[in-house]
């Protein structure tokens, strides 16, 4: 069928570039990289100013200085001019202690909702809760290319992210795929993905490349005095000890002074994770992320901004996790909540005589709980509203991809790319719609 595909892409002259390429379509990576950095930072200061004036009529330039010195509006300098990042207006309300309701840390303000599904997973583990930790998930996941000049007669190649199987997921279905034809990474990539090819659309017409499937997600808890019970010395000669305390340029990297200096004394591996937890969730803020990819070193750049979203502090936790000598690990894909469905990234934690632990940093503590187990639930628990599609960031695709990623850390909202280039967005649009979600009994280890 790729042959095919190939000889009509060829005959309809898919293999001359377009002569004059719109922004999205993306065939050298160094340049698409600065051209979306550019696009992340599109106001002047003067511009951002007078934005915020207009709302706010006493705002003074003074006031604005002072914001980006303190890191409450974000900047960066092009070609001699200091620039604005597009998401600024939010974030300083929400990095600001003078608007953001007085900062405590992450979590503090959990809904109800969300205190429940945390509950659910306790309650299911203490033998309350049957059906309270696992749910069967029936979902949609598609992808639409609309019709550009640019692109007409070219041969699409679209990657989708595949819930993969872990010690949380399992009974992955696929239950139809259009076009009929895919092939799906099935273990060869720690980007789990289904990969379509198929030609771009005709003028007046849109490419629609969709899979349904199922697949169950589990909760889990591990109780803090049963991990201290079962915890062992690491067998530092170990395959996995050695992968998963290595460095990993350009996001997991050696934060040595910054990692002891959070633990102090404290050499328990279970102890350490909880101080590094707690240090981040107070020191480091939610605010709106730039482009990954736009981003050089990840945790480097939480610690210089004083922020990070979710995939942020997560690959912040790891990299300190791992100066420290203990294994931990990237996670992420969807976060399904009802009401809150998105993208979203966690990590885990390897102890000695337990095994992976799951971590999820930007939940924080819910300490508008009583329960200690609610409260400290995320630290060493995770719920079941996910969709893992990710155990590893920066990795080969399979198949292989050939132009920059959208995404260049993991594989989260797919990724489209022709025979000249990526297709980066808004060139294309892409949806997860949840069909069903069912409590189901959790599977027996």
């Amino acid at each position: 069928m790729l042959k095919q595909l190939l000889t009509i892409a060829l005959a309809l002259g898919a293999l001359s570039a377009p002569a004059s390429a719109p922004r999205w379509l993306e065939a050298d990576s160094a340049q698409a990289i600065m051209q979306r950095t550019r696009a992340d930072f599109p106001y002047t200061v003067d511009e951002y100013y007078e934005l915020i004036k207009a709302k706010d009529p006493s705002f003074t330039r003074e006031q604005l200085r002072e914001y980006i010195d303190k890191k409450y509006v974000e900047t960066l300098t092009f070609d001699g001019v200091e620039r604005v990042f597009r998401k600024a207006p939010g974030n300083m309300k929400l990095l600001n202690p003078a608007t953001n309701g007085g900062w405590k840390h992450r979590g503090s303000q959990a809904s109800a909702a969300r205190i429940s599904y945390v509950d659910s997973v306790v309650r299911q583990r203490e033998g309350k809760n049957p059906l309270g930790a696992a749910h069967k998930v029936v979902y949609r996941f598609s992808v639409d290319v609309p019709y550009n000049s640019a692109i007409d007669g070219e041969l699409l190649s679209v990657w989708m992210p595949v819930p993969m199987a872990t010690q949380r997921q399992h009974s992955f279905k696929l239950l139809s795929a259009s076009p009929a034809q895919y092939v799906m990474s099935d273990g060869k990539s720690d980007h789990n993905t289904i990969c379509f090819h198929g030609l771009a659309p005709q003028p007046g017409d849109t490419a629609h490349f969709e899979y349904v499937a199922e697949f169950v997600t589990e909760g889990e808890y591990f109780p803090a005095d049963e991990i201290l019970s079962k915890m062992k010395p690491y067998n530092k000669k170990s395959k996995l000890y050695k992968e998963y305390t290595a460095m990993e340029a350009p996001h997991i990297i050696r934060l040595d002074s910054l990692a002891h200096a959070i633990v102090g004394d404290e050499t328990n591996p279970f102890r350490q994770s909880e101080l590094v937890y707690d240090y981040i969730i107070r020191h480091y803020p939610w605010a709106g992320a730039r482009e990954y990819s736009t981003i050089p070193c990840i945790p480097q750049y939480v610690v210089e901004q004083g922020h990070g979203d979710c995939g942020q502090v997560s690959l912040l936790y790891i990299s300190l996790m791992r100066s420290l000598g203990v294994p931990a690990r990237w996670e992420s894909g969807w976060m399904l909540h009802p009401g809150e469905k998105n993208l979203h990234d966690w990590a885990e934690v390897y102890f000695e005589g337990v095994g992976w632990v799951p971590v999820d940093v930007s939940f924080g503590r819910y300490t508008g709980s009583d329960d200690p187990d609610i409260r400290g639930f995320y630290s060493h628990g995770m719920d079941a509203h996910r969709f893992a599609a990710n155990k590893g960031v920066c990795k080969e695709f399979f198949p292989r991809k050939q132009y920059v990623r959208s995404e260049t850390v993991d594989a989260q909202m797919g990724e489209v790319e022709c025979l000249h280039g990526n297709l980066f967005y808004p060139a294309w649009s892409r949806r997860l719609e949840l069909i069903s979600v069912t409590p189901v009994a959790k599977k027996k280890k």
